[in-house]
């Protein structure tokens, strides 16, 4: 015999399935779900200006010198070909 809880649990399993798939079925072919390129933020003269002069003003451990140094140089060189 079946009982209530268990067909509840049934179609809660089912439901939960359909809202989680992150794959999708046609026709015995899976396709994955498409992916819009990323695009990077691009930032005014202005906004280079003002992470740059929080930057100076921070204070970084030894070990972030280097990741820091990557980053300004980044941002300098966009700051750079900003118009």
């Amino acid at each position: 015999m079946v009982t209530f809880s268990s067909t509840l649990n049934r179609l809660k399993n089912k439901l939960v399935m359909a809202f989680n798939s992150k794959n999708i079925f046609q026709k015995d072919k899976k396709e994955e779900p498409s992916q819009a390129p990323l695009s990077y933020p691009t930032f005014s003269k202005q906004e280079i200006e003002l992470i740059l002069l929080m930057v100076k003003d921070a204070n970084f451990k030894g070990e972030h010198v280097e990741t820091i140094y990557n980053l300004v140089y980044k941002l300098q060189q966009q700051y750079t070909s900003v118009k």
